[in-house]
């Protein structure tokens, strides 16, 4: 009777685990318990970190500053052209031309008629051109451009060159430019005249511009097309008033644009010139870009 009731607690036991789920086989042979599956590998994330803050962006540069100009009322300028000379003197055929072309070209750029002093022919005499040219040094000041042109024939004589008044009372180069260095504020001295490049004595700074018709060895011509003579004509009325120096095409020309157009028309215009040669422009000094308009001080 004993060993029936302890078959049948074995018998329940066994069918418990039954009803638990065990899997079948779950037991081995020998009789120990199922190895459990194992997890899933979940890889360990580590949390992000806090992002730092951008940094404000830099401010804009400053715009710089426009470099001053000079005011239409502190611009001054002499302008001389000589074509019928007194004496026994080749007359020239441009020289009072230009000095008219000239003077046009700075009232279009907004200068005062009477901020520009012209003398041509029989104004244009020695003591009146050495007037003028002290005039320009007694108006100037830092805050004034001044500009002077002459157009007629030079002189060459001893090593020096002189500016050759109507009147044949001569103008040593070493005295215009004597008198031109002390013009105060920034300049333009502009020669059209054969061996123009001689009167460059030491007068070309970074605020002096310097332009002459011709080196100091050659001559210059005048234009019997135009009636003006060939530097003055493509520079100041091609270049500058016809605008056909614009190389940007910003409908505006600079007077560096004027001069890098003309340079090269004037020695290829004048290449076939005999006995003297083709005439070699030339320009030293200055600021940067010349406008007439608003020219830097």
């Amino acid at each position: 009777m004993r060993r029936r009731c302890v078959g049948l607690l074995v018998a329940l036991l066994s069918g418990a685990a039954v009803v638990a789920g065990l899997p079948a086989g779950a037991a081995g042979p020998s009789g120990s318990a199922p190895a459990a599956d194992p997890l899933p590998y979940l890889p360990i994330v580590n949390p992000s970190p806090t992002p730092k803050p951008k940094p404000p962006p830099p401010p804009p540069p400053k715009p710089k500053p426009a470099p001053p100009t000079a005011a239409p009322a502190d611009r001054w300028a002499l302008v001389v052209g000589v074509t019928n000379y007194r004496g026994n003197v080749k007359d020239t055929r441009a020289g009072a031309a230009d000095a008219r072309l000239v003077r046009d070209v700075l009232l279009r750029h907004g200068w005062r008629s009477d901020r520009i002093r012209i003398l041509t022919d029989d104004q244009a005499t020695g003591r009146a051109v050495a007037d003028g040219i002290s005039w320009l040094q007694k108006n100037s000041s830092s805050k004034t451009f001044s500009f002077f042109h002459y157009s007629g024939h030079v002189k060459q004589k001893n090593g020096h060159e002189f500016l050759w008044p109507v009147d044949n009372a001569y103008i040593q180069d070493t005295e215009v430019s004597r008198v031109l260095k002390a013009v105060r504020g920034t300049a333009w001295t502009s020669i059209s005249g054969c061996e123009a490049g001689g009167f460059d004595e030491g007068l070309s700074s970074s605020r002096h511009l310097f332009t002459a018709s011709s080196h100091v060895t050659e001559k210059s011509y005048e234009d019997t097309k135009t009636g003006y003579s060939v530097w003055t004509g493509m520079l100041f009325a091609e270049g500058l008033r016809d605008k056909k120096a614009d190389a940007d095409g910003d409908g505006g020309v600079s007077v560096n644009e004027a001069l890098q157009y003309a340079g090269p028309r004037a020695k290829t215009y004048t290449r076939n010139q005999r006995p003297h040669g083709p005439q070699t422009p030339e320009w030293r000094g200055g600021n940067g870009s010349l406008n007439l308009a608003a020219p830097r001080i």
